[in-house]
């Protein structure tokens, strides 16, 4: 389990740090809990389901003042243009890309999967019920952060030592 769980960390830090770049030409750091910790500022939350080949939950947690400096950056736009419905969906929208090339790095070549849709959460009180991995990042001076969770640890090593 051990040896999953540095292998996920590894391609998340990788596809989460090519995602950010691509997307937003925004660097991160690793950071730890207790930074996030301390961060006052909201966070907004979003979540999706990996359906296949195995059973996953990918969450992602974001400083909404560094998703509000994406948004005015990527779309040239004033901070009092800017609605929720594009915070939303820029969140999600980092959350799918990071997702699909997260799972394309994990699995062999040309493996098929699945995923849901993204999900924004309106509770962001974290949840530790079946984590797997969680990871610590800053950028910008603001947290984020991403988990795994699997209802079924035993299908996760299964597929994953096979």
């Amino acid at each position: 389990m051990d040896a999953i769980k540095q292998l996920f960390a590894e391609k998340l830090t990788e596809t989460l740090e090519e995602t950010l770049e691509n997307m937003a030409f925004l660097s991160i750091d690793p950071a730890t809990a207790e930074t996030a910790a301390e961060y006052s500022n909201p966070l907004k939350e979003v979540h999706l389901l990996v359906t296949a080949p195995v059973l996953m939950e990918l969450r992602l947690r974001m400083a909404e003042e560094l998703l509000f400096q994406v948004v005015e950056t990527m779309y040239i736009m004033d901070r009092t243009d800017v609605t929720e419905q594009l915070i939303n969906d820029l969140l999600s929208e980092i959350l799918n890309t990071l997702a699909g090339r997260f799972m394309a790095d994990i699995l062999p070549t040309n493996q098929t999967f699945s995923l849901g849709l993204p999900e924004v959460m309106e509770d962001n009180s974290p949840s530790e019920d079946n984590l797997l991995l969680q990871t610590f990042f800053q950028a910008d001076e603001h947290p984020l952060s991403v988990s795994i969770m699997a209802p079924d640890m035993d299908d996760i090593v299964e597929y994953f030592e096979a």
